[in-house]
């Protein structure tokens, strides 16, 4: 006789596995990116819902299956529905923090909004590849407008160079 047939992961554990890896991550790339330290074995023994070495079930810890789902840009509501309500509300605590600690736009810059519609879904599309909490799209738009805004003063300055130049007479 084999030995006995590990029981199914729970819910939850089923739906971190699944969107990991639909978002292409490993479980050490997705452990690297929680904010408290977290190991990818850690992480795979939760997906599976046992540990081998011990043969016992893991059911993740409410608090660390919400920053798993923050990580993976899981929202409340899918959570809720594998039954895990004590993970969903620190998730929404997560979520609420994470809005809390985003500077407001900057007025001056122009607003996503201003944007057509095909065009906003290209760009929240490409952040959502992988997935990143709130925090990081914001981190990451401010970081390509800098990058564009760089690009922008050093094309004025050439172009301006560029017409002292032109104005020049040849000797």
């Amino acid at each position: 006789m084999g030995a006995p047939a590990t029981p199914p992961p729970p819910a939850e554990a089923t739906l971190i596995r699944l969107v990991r890896e639909a978002s292409g991550l490993s479980p050490e790339a997705a452990a690297a990116k929680m904010r408290t330290r977290f190991s990818g074995s850690r992480w795979r023994q939760i997906e599976k819902g046992y540990r081998r070495d011990s043969d016992s079930p893991v059911v993740a810890p409410h608090t660390t299956l919400a920053q798993m789902a923050l990580v993976l840009g899981i929202s409340p509501e899918r959570l809720a529905e594998t039954g895990r309500d004590d993970a969903v509300e620190i998730l929404r605590e997560l979520l609420r923090t994470d809005e809390a600690d985003t500077p407001a736009p900057d007025p001056e810059a122009a607003p996503l909004a201003d944007l057509e519609e095909w065009q906003q879904r290209v760009i929240l599309n490409a952040l959502d590849e992988k997935p990143r909490s709130p925090r990081e799209k914001a981190l990451l738009l401010r970081s390509l407008a800098a990058r564009i805004e760089a690009a922008e003063d050093e094309e004025g300055s050439e172009a301006s160079n560029g017409s002292e130049t032109a104005g020049r007479s040849a000797s």
